[in-house]
């Protein structure tokens, strides 16, 4: 009896285990059943997943793609669930994921792919740059195309697009194919100025019209020339400094506007400068003609690119003798009337220097200006008590020196 009883307790143990068993192995989403057979749709269709089930229950559908996500709830069609894709997500191409939930737990999961829709209207994306490249063949410019469906998909791998280039009189076209979504192609500089013409084409679309400029390259050496009214230190007139047409290696003008600087070295080894820019590649400078004799050496630069050759220009003095005129006890000084190479007057303004001397030593340099062909001094009393003083007068590079005059005390 006690042996029958204890197999009996084991079977019905056996038997608990057993069921226990089967429960844990059975899925909980038995009940629910994807009717929806395609795996793959494309952008802009209506998409619908439905689900067979004999429970009353209805779950939600969590969707979720790179764009976001969202929950839905079914419509009920007799024993079918069907759970309408919003048109926000089935116009974007990629992986959409979905999982059905009930009370917080996953029944089914899986997903779709939304593929581009190659039948819509192709759109295409272009992008040039950089927009302006130097002359040669060493620049370019890239173009990238991306060829889109109506949804702004880009389209699929090896998708064909046509490049059309032209420049001067030639029309240039090749095909290229996605790569990564996209297509893209250098377009190089070419040894001549000018605009290239790039557009692109993709099934019967075509692009909007992109630019490049190709600008000169760098400029070399040129020579330089000058022009004036005449040769003589005058301190007035203009001497015109001009560069040759600068032209880069390829021939090409260079662009206006660049800047060329003429460096003048004098005879005393000071430094000038005066600047231009190129107009149609011609750079014209002006500088002042010197006031005495002098002999400049020009050369010219286009700033780390160029240098021109070395001018010399010489400067003959416009005088070779002047009067100066001592009155009112010696205290008033005329210098003039102070003539040009033409007998003239010469230009008011002139620079004139008084240099006065005691026992070889200089006291004072007064300076003035030229009105009318002359120039006065006043040797001051207050200054210039009883002493013997003489005297050097310097005009346009010239000068003369006067013996010692005697000045007295002045008396009131």
């Amino acid at each position: 009896m006690r042996k029958t009883s204890y197999i009996s307790f084991f079977i019905i143990i056996a038997i608990v285990i057993s069921a226990f068993s089967i429960k844990m192995v059975t899925p909980k989403n038995d009940s629910f059943i994807l009717n929806t057979t395609s795996k793959t749709f494309i952008a802009g269709t209506e998409i619908i997943l439905t689900f067979s089930t004999k429970n009353k229950t209805t779950p939600f559908l969590f969707i979720k793609n790179s764009y976001g996500s969202n929950l839905l709830k079914p419509e009920q069609i007799d024993t079918k669930l069907a759970y309408r894709i919003p048109s926000v997500f089935t116009k974007k191409a990629g992986v959409l994921n979905w999982t059905l939930i009930n009370e917080g737990e996953n029944l089914l999961k899986n997903k779709i792919e939304i593929l581009p829709n190659t039948t819509s209207k192709t759109l295409l994306e272009s992008y040039l740059g950089p927009r302006s490249v130097l002359a040669g063949n060493k620049d370019y410019s890239m173009l990238v195309v991306i060829p889109t469906d109506m949804f702004d998909n880009p389209l699929p791998e090896n998708t064909s697009v046509k490049i059309n280039e032209q420049f001067l009189n030639n029309i240039n076209s090749k095909e290229e194919k996605t790569k990564n979504l996209i297509v893209w192609n250098n377009i190089m500089a070419k040894e001549k100025a000018g605009s290239i013409l790039v557009s692109s084409s993709s099934n019967t679309t075509n692009s909007n019209e992109l630019t490049t400029v190709i600008y000169p390259s760098n400029a070399t050496n040129f020579t330089i020339n000058f022009k004036r009214n005449h040769h003589f230190a005058d301190g007035n007139q203009i001497t015109y400094l001009s560069t040759s047409k600068i032209e880069d290696e390829f021939k090409n003008i260079i662009s206006d506007g660049t800047i060329v600087e003429f460096n003048i070295t004098t005879s005393k080894n000071t430094i000038l400068k005066t600047r231009a820019t190129t107009i149609n590649g011609i750079a014209k400078a002006k500088i002042l003609h010197p006031d005495e004799k002098d002999t400049w050496k020009v050369k010219a630069f286009v700033n780390g690119l160029a240098e021109s050759n070395v001018i010399s220009i010489n400067y003959e003095p416009i005088i070779t003798n002047f009067d100066v005129n001592f009155s009112k006890n010696n205290r008033e000084i005329t210098v003039g009337p102070i003539q040009s190479f033409m007998n003239q007057l010469i230009p008011d303004g002139a620079l004139v220097k008084l240099k006065i001397f005691n026992n070889n030593n200089l006291i004072e340099t007064k300076t003035s200006t030229s009105f009318k062909g002359f120039v006065s001094f006043n040797i001051s009393a207050e200054f210039y008590t009883e002493n013997s003083y003489s005297f050097i007068v310097e005009v346009l590079g010239n000068s003369k020196t006067i013996d010692t005059k005697y000045y007295a005390t002045q008396t009131k």
